[in-house]
């Protein structure tokens, strides 16, 4: 099992490194930030735009695309979706014996300019994210029945502490 804050700060200091590499991103960010909503007038707006809740933070499309980009050109756990064949049977005119281990090689499906192109897979590039993708070309949390119980957790902690930190600060190259 690989879980817990390794796996998010990680993810994080790849985000990090991309912002540093991406100045336009980094803006385009910046200013989704700056729009969030303020609450209703109370004195609580200060604390509401210092700390967004899940409701705030879940409803920046720009956020979603540059997370969802991180995390597709390095994904964490790329090497732990593994299943075993229970029966015999043939894939694709390849046979798999019962018993076999069966690896999805995230890294690869992540990367296949048929599932990520036209753009080069290659190139940072989270407008790439406003196309709708097949279900299993996009896997930084696994899929089906196994897929991460931490997934919706992790997310918002990135989103959450990406919010916190590029209201103050800007991330230089």
């Amino acid at each position: 099992m690989l879980a817990g804050y390794e796996t998010t700060s990680t993810a994080l200091a790849y985000a990090t490194y991309e912002l540093a590499r991406h100045p336009e991103v980094l803006q385009k960010l910046q200013a989704e930030i700056d729009q969030l909503p303020l609450g209703n007038g109370d004195s609580s707006d200060e604390k509401t735009k210092e700390y967004p809740d899940y409701d705030v933070v879940a409803q920046m499309p720009y956020m979603d695309m540059f997370v969802s980009e991180v995390l597709r050109m390095y994904p964490i756990a790329n090497t732990v979706i593994n299943r075993c064949a229970s029966e015999d049977t043939i894939v694709q005119g390849i046979k798999i014996e019962k018993g076999t281990l069966v690896h999805a090689d995230i890294y690869s499906i992540h990367y296949d300019r048929d599932l990520w192109g036209p753009e080069d897979p290659y190139v940072f590039f989270p407008e790439r994210h406003e196309t709708k993708r097949h279900p299993m070309a996009y896997l930084p949390f696994g899929a089906g029945p196994r897929q991460c119980i931490g997934m919706r957790f992790a997310l918002i902690e990135m989103k959450m502490l990406l919010v916190r930190m590029l209201r103050k600060y800007s991330i230089l190259p």
